[in-house]
């Protein structure tokens, strides 16, 4: 059954939604279907201007390639994130580690959020692969995905859609429930919980998981 998604991803100043702030947002609208079908529909991306007297740490620029000043006459995070929430209207919204992504949005927003219908893409694939590395890059690697210039939100966001509709496919045959699931482990505990979420537990496993 083919369904409407929005895949979307964010860059930030750092980890904490509550200290730290976002640098940029893409997203993807696109059809999804069974033996891999996606029919992009739309794509949403912009900079995203910081509080004054804030500045991206010198770790985050190595790391994005996005500086300070690539972010002026960018629109302000309250700006942005509605209109990427509007871009993504009824549709159901993924990104690879999820919670990460909505506490950002969600935080700038100031408000909570109805139960929502999301996919987690980190989730999905710890979920059908228990035993692998559940970062984005390894993921894409063991499924074939190119991911160039990681950790840029719209490279990371044309990774994420393939991902999810090789990895819906998989879950699906094999009865798992992914959707509005997400996972908490040892080596990545759950810090935001989205409203309605099923939370899973799962063991520690062995490999370090990034982003």
């Amino acid at each position: 059954m083919n369904e409407i998604v929005t895949v979307f991803d964010i860059e930030s100043t750092g980890l904490d939604p509550l200290t730290d702030h976002i640098t940029e947002i893409a997203a993807i609208r696109a059809e999804v279907g069974p033996g891999g079908y996606i029919r992009e529909i739309g794509r949403f991306q912009t900079y995203v201007a910081l509080p004054p007297g804030v500045e991206i740490p010198p770790k985050i620029t190595e790391l994005t390639g996005i500086k300070t000043e690539d972010l002026r006459g960018a629109p302000d995070a309250y700006c942005a994130v509605n209109a990427v929430l509007a871009f993504a209207g009824w549709s159901r919204r993924v990104a690879h580690n999820y919670p990460f992504d909505i506490s950002f949005l969600f935080g700038v927003r100031g408000i909570g959020e109805d139960e929502e219908d999301f996919a987690c893409t980190r989730a999905m694939s710890r979920l059908v692969d228990p035993d692998e590395n559940a970062s984005l890059a390894p993921t894409c690697e063991r499924y074939g995905i190119a991911l160039n210039g990681h950790h840029r939100a719209m490279n990371d966001v044309e990774a994420t859609l393939q991902l999810y509709a090789i990895l819906r496919e998989k879950a699906e045959v094999s009865g798992i429930t992914y959707r509005n699931v997400v996972v908490d482990s040892a080596e990545r505990p759950l810090t935001y919980t989205p409203p309605g979420a099923i939370v899973r537990t799962l063991e520690r496993k062995q490999t370090k998981e990034v982003a």
